[in-house]
């Protein structure tokens, strides 16, 4: 079998060299995404949708007027980002726990009387630290609240012991990086899942144009070799769109990857696993070159935006992200981000497991679809 694979191997890159339009999704793909989503964080904005709430259980005066400081806060920039809207406590305890806000203020009983007895008030904010550009905006909204409330402050690094009111900021959840560092550094694998299914997907969908496909099926090789030798094929082809997105990417939006760059690559393997029998059966459904890149284009860019490409699934709901975990982009997503930024390896297995499920179930799928075309033929 082994001579079997490595023939089959050979035969996949030559006919991957003689028609190299595969490249071509793999490199706009990553860089039009990159290109939108900073225009959209640098020039737009975002955060809207993330909601913040605000909790008031003192009735005093002094407690209506930090609401409505809190409550009357604009970002600096030229779009709201501070959405507040009121609750109370047990709502916004439930709704913050279930991700549904991303935080929320809380004016606790007692913080009139503090102030009228000269004690210091305290303001809590809880704030799910899931997307590193919203929490800075949010916290700094606080930070500036506070200060405006105080007057006597002029800046955070100013002595405010005897300030009238304190900040206590909870922060849950890991740090995460910015959103623009995100999205670059998640636009590298972009280029590697898009260069796996495309590349297959059309060597697939030409072998059924030219009708080689039929001597590829009826030779001595075995499916089960056949659909090894195609995967191993796959990966120096798809590796081979890093050598252009990581120069690129890398220094022009200067992040560099803090987790183990062998894991990471181990990480790339998994998710040309999990792949490259998906993009065959799209180039076996297409058996058209120009459908078979449709479609794997139109999956890829799809799995990309469900699976969190644009911003982490932690504050999707949690509907949302039942479904989306079943598709492979998803956890490789969620493993090359989680390693890019961060040297712990663990909560690792579940995802990794799944590939590997995945290649296995898909590469069944495969074969049994290449039997019954042998039988069709």
């Amino acid at each position: 079998m082994l001579r079997q694979i490595i023939a089959i191997v050979k035969k996949d890159l030559k006919q991957a060299k003689r028609d190299p339009r595969f490249i071509a999704p793999s490199l706009i793909i990553p860089f039009v995404f990159l290109i939108v989503y900073t225009i959209m964080w640098t020039s737009v904005g975002g955060g809207e949708s993330f909601a913040c709430g605000l909790v008031v259980q003192d009735i005093s005066s002094e407690a209506d007027d930090m609401a409505g400081i809190i409550e009357n806060m604009v970002s600096t920039t030229n779009h709201t980002w501070f959405n507040i809207e009121r609750y109370d406590l047990e709502t916004a305890s439930s709704l913050y726990q279930n991700t549904e806000l991303i935080a929320y203020i809380l004016i606790p009983t007692g913080f009139g009387a503090n102030i009228s007895s000269g004690t210091q008030a305290t303001v809590t904010m809880y704030i799910n630290n899931a997307n590193d550009d919203i929490v800075k905006n949010y916290v700094h909204r606080m930070e500036a609240a506070v200060l405006l409330y105080n007057q006597g402050a002029v800046s955070p690094q100013f002595d405010q012991s005897n300030a009238r009111v304190a900040l206590d900021e909870t922060l849950s959840l890991a740090a995460t990086p910015s959103n623009l560092s995100y999205m670059a550094a998640v636009g590298i694998l972009l280029s590697l899942i898009a260069c796996s299914l495309a590349s297959q997907a059309m060597l697939t969908a030409t072998e059924f144009e030219t009708n080689a496909i039929h001597d590829t099926l009826n030779s001595p090789a075995s499916r089960v070799a056949l659909v090894i030798g195609r995967t191993v094929a796959a990966i120096p082809r798809s590796v081979s769109v890093l050598v252009v997105t990581i120069p690129v990417i890398v220094p022009s939006m200067n992040i560099f990857p803090t987790g183990n760059i062998l894991v990471l690559a181990g990480i790339s393997f998994l998710t040309i696993l999990a792949l490259v029998p998906l993009g065959e059966l799209i180039g076996m459904k297409a058996r058209k070159r120009e459908q078979a890149l449709l479609g794997s284009v139109l999956f890829t860019v799809v799995g990309f935006l469900a699976g969190g490409g644009l911003a982490p699934i932690g504050l999707a709901p949690i509907a949302f992200r039942s479904v989306v975990l079943l598709i492979p982009i998803t956890h490789s997503i969620l493993l090359w981000t989680r390693v890019f930024f961060s040297d712990s390896l663990l909560g690792l297995w579940p995802s990794i497991l799944f590939l590997i499920g995945t290649w296995i179930l898909l590469s069944a799928i495969v074969v049994t679809l290449m039997k019954r075309e042998v039988e069709r033929s």
